[in-house]
């Protein structure tokens, strides 16, 4: 073994420990404003859009999934949230026709209304077609959330709220991004229970 590779324990050690300093820096205010913000969505029966590109595209199905179906309380309605990820056909005809940055820009044209929530999911906060996305969103009346890492790009300025992990390793970011929908949801999915 070289001097360079660590052993898998010492591996183990420092990813779990940048793991745990990863969370110790999530912003308890930070996730609390997201869960108002999707339950004012709620309130007023809005939607919910969601994207994002690699890793952070299958967050972003994921993501709408839990805060759909896994908002779901017998004799209530749910959280209506849905990926822009998931229509591999819709992706492939826009990015052919137009361009891969519009493949969002043009989904929320066909679907937002003023007042929906548009949740953007970028490791960098820079990614073209994401940034268009959040941008055309907050130009038609919805509130723009995002989660983030590294610098958080320009997301972090277009977004309402952000969830930011101060962190450049994209597993660990987008480990926690998943964490918190997790999070987010099981206490939306109370509040609707109690409401």
């Amino acid at each position: 073994m070289s001097a360079t590779l660590k052993t898998f324990r010492d591996f183990y050690g420092s990813f779990m420990k940048e793991a745990h300093e990863c969370i110790d820096l999530v912003r308890e205010s930070e996730v609390e404003a997201v869960v108002d913000a999707l339950w004012e969505a709620y309130r007023q029966d809005s939607r919910v859009w969601i994207a994002g590109n690699g890793g952070s595209a299958s967050t972003a199905i994921h993501l709408g999934c839990c805060f759909g179906h896994g908002t779901m309380v017998a004799g209530k309605r749910p959280l209506r949230a849905e990926s822009l990820c998931g229509n591999i056909s819709t992706l492939t005809a826009i990015g052919n026709d137009f361009s891969y940055d519009q493949v969002f820009v043009q989904q929320l044209q066909v679907c937002m209304s003023p007042g929906d929530v548009f949740i953007a999911i970028s490791c960098s906060g820079n990614s073209p077609n994401v940034v268009a996305a959040a941008e055309y969103a907050r130009a038609s009346g919805a509130r723009v959330i995002s989660f983030l890492g590294f610098s958080g790009g320009k997301l972090k300025e277009l977004s309402h709220h952000s969830i930011y992990i101060d962190n450049y390793n994209y597993g660990q970011v987008e480990t926690i991004h998943v964490s918190l929908g997790h999070l987010i949801t099981q206490y939306l999915k109370q509040r609707i229970a109690e409401s």
